[in-house]
């Protein structure tokens, strides 16, 4: 491309659309016009111009569409995607956001089109809704990415995939303040009687007492199984229920304890404890909680 590569790129691009649009061709080459816009959109990777290489693959799939490969045209919309996805977190490393977001916008877009080319229950949609929610949690935009995190979660069949899908689901939900959902679906997984690894058992268990703790629900709005969990962490009755190692429930009761006596000082404290055994959803929730105690006082 030329030391202008904007207007060396509007030019080349112009030129393959012209060739298809002339009109004394009664067929137009599709095939040369695909590969012209490939070859254009690897020349814009190279250059480092993801936005004009993903207008470029858009170009290509539109060409696919029109002989019937749509096959061939979810495959360059997912390419075009890729390409928009990667533009954006350039300008967001770079501490620039359009206020428009055109190429969050476009890799959306295609990602959603794409999409639709396979079959409802393909482990490709899987695999690109999986992406795109990916995508936006990296970009933090996780209360975006949660209804694409909940289409893959409906096609996930693997059992032990399914697992690790809720598992991320309900960390996502508390990151979006959405602690009610949370605890809902963290309850169903308990009570689902579903056999979870032992540390993804703690870690949705540690995430109950912390959700219900900071929404103080009444006790008898709880779930059965998680007044169960609370009675016997507070009454060290030992459960297949409660992988936690005697230091853990020592430092969970502390928690519970001073919530339901409103000691703001010893919450402090016992969430200090606490902290470096939780995970990074699990902090922030810890750290609401002790935030809403101090501000209050003794509550």
């Amino acid at each position: 491309m030329s030391t202008d590569l904007n207007a060396s790129f509007n030019e080349q691009f112009m030129n393959i659309n012209t060739k298809l649009k002339k009109r004394f061709l009664r067929k137009p080459n599709i095939s040369e016009a695909t590969n012209e816009f490939i070859a254009l959109a690897i020349q814009c990777e190279y250059s480092e111009q993801p936005t004009f290489a993903g207008h470029c693959y858009i170009g290509a799939a539109k060409c696919e569409a029109s002989v019937g490969n749509f096959l061939g045209e979810a495959e360059y919309l997912v390419t075009a995607a890729r390409q928009f996805m990667k533009a954006e977190k350039k300008l967001r490393s770079l501490k620039f956001c359009s206020p428009d977001r055109e190429n969050l916008e476009a890799a959306i877009g295609c990602f959603t089109q794409a999409l639709t080319k396979y079959p409802e229950r393909s482990s490709i949609r899987l695999s690109l809704l999986s992406e795109l929610a990916a995508d936006l949690v990296t970009l933090n935009l996780k209360c975006e990415a949660i209804s694409y995190y909940e289409q893959a979660l409906a096609l996930v069949q693997d059992p032990t995939m399914r697992i690790i899908f809720v598992k991320n689901y309900i960390n996502l939900l508390i990151d979006c303040g959405k602690y009610d959902i949370a605890l809902e679906k963290a309850n169903e997984l308990i009570d689902s009687n579903v056999d979870l690894p032992e540390d993804v058992l703690a870690e949705i268990q540690l995430s109950r007492i912390l959700l219900s703790l900071y929404m103080d629900p009444k006790s008898d709005a709880k779930v059965e199984s998680l007044k169960q969990l609370f009675t016997d962490i507070l009454n060290d009755d030992d459960s297949d229920a409660i992988p936690f190692n005697v230091d853990l429930r020592l430092k969970l009761q502390s928690a519970i304890l001073s919530h339901v006596s409103r000691d703001a000082q010893a919450l402090a404290r016992a969430a200090c404890a606490l902290r470096p055994a939780l995970a990074p959803a699990q902090q922030d929730l810890l750290a609401m909680l002790h935030h809403a105690a101090t501000r209050n006082g003794n509550y």
